[in-house]
């Protein structure tokens, strides 16, 4: 296991590449490379810059926030799997590392 934080809403699991995303210039490159399918994991759970690829990720792990922030209550409207309030337990892992997010564990674990 990586690490924990609060599920937005539970019975979803999802397994992709995980990428950090930080900044629009992220997401612009996620849209020319494609977005579809990773495992985003974002700093700021106010952060409306992933509009563009939201319903194309295959889930969500943000590093702060609560279930009522912003990028939560936009995971619910796409159905996406999101932890809110993630913390890793170590290191966190490479961009494009296989990972799974459970959202009745809270966990996010290698695939």
């Amino acid at each position: 296991m990586l690490g924990t934080g609060t599920p937005v809403f539970g019975g979803a699991r999802a397994r992709g590449p995980m990428v950090r995303v930080t900044t629009p210039d992220d997401v612009l490159r996620l849209i020319d490379e494609g977005a579809v399918g990773i495992v985003a994991v974002v700093p700021d759970a106010g952060a409306s810059f992933l509009a563009p690829i939201q319903e194309d990720l295959a889930a969500l792990v943000c590093l702060s926030g609560n279930t009522e922030s912003h990028l939560a209550i936009v995971s619910r409207d796409f159905g996406t799997p999101a932890l809110m309030a993630f913390v890793f337990d170590g290191a966190e892992p490479e961009d494009g590392r296989e990972v799974e997010v459970d959202t009745d564990a809270g966990t996010l674990s290698l695939g």
